[in-house]
């Protein structure tokens, strides 16, 4: 891929929202791998390369490594590239369940930074009786929160329930900007968001709360 076309300084990351991210990426425990998939001939590709590269760019603790479509088909197993751009945050070489389809500038970038505080640790607290229940799913859990840049509500959903993804291998939590894909707007009849879709089967409109979606991942086929 050539690099020259992505640049290391993103016009979605403001002088005072950098100082913002390098107090909290300044406190990441763990080291946190990001895989973005990009065609870098597509307007949001490039602006989601450029933002991955500036905030790796803050820590020591965060790499990236870029991929073109077919190249993530055969590296990075399980990662949707149907939709792009596609970035999944990674540990230790392991796909953490957390992934982001689109741009996470906006109220998005609250998703993302926490996400990445959540997969490295310390992480958000979470209830330690929550924490255990977690750790005893064994049925897969795939999550698609559909969201919008400028909706209020739907970064408290990504963020709860990747969350979830990042304390349990048994969950996936993949961020989706509904408006970059009007086809799945039409195929899932997307009329408010957050929608959270799990295994393409049950449909919640709304925030939950990390313990009101577990009960319902707990009973989800």
């Amino acid at each position: 891929m050539d690099m020259e076309k992505i640049s290391s300084v993103s016009s979605l990351v403001t002088p005072e929202l950098e100082e913002q991210l390098r107090g909290v990426l300044g406190k990441l425990a763990g080291e946190v791998q990001m895989a973005c998939v990009v065609d870098l001939e597509d307007r949001a590709c490039v602006e989601m390369a450029e933002l991955a590269r500036h905030v790796v760019g803050l820590s020591e603790k965060l790499s990236c490594q870029f991929y073109e479509p077919q190249e993530a088909k055969d590296s990075l197993p399980g990662i949707d590239v149907s939709l792009l751009p596609a970035t999944a945050l990674y540990k230790d070489g392991r796909y953490t369940g957390v992934a982001f389809h689109g741009v996470t500038g906006g109220r998005e970038m609250n998703s993302l930074v926490i996400a990445l505080y959540n997969v490295a640790g310390p992480g958000q607290e979470m209830d330690k009786r929550l924490l255990k229940k977690l750790g005893k799913l064994t049925q897969k859990a795939e999550m698609k929160i559909f969201v919008s840049l400028s909706c209020h509500h739907c970064a408290k959903q990504v963020i709860a329930c990747q969350q979830m993804a990042a304390f349990s291998e048994a969950v996936e939590a993949r961020m989706i900007d509904a408006r970059l894909y009007p086809h799945l707007a039409e195929e899932y009849k997307i009329e408010r968001i957050p929608m959270t879709v799990i295994n393409d089967k049950e449909v919640l409109l709304g925030v939950k709360t990390a313990e009101e979606m577990y009960q319902i991942l707990k009973s989800c086929p």
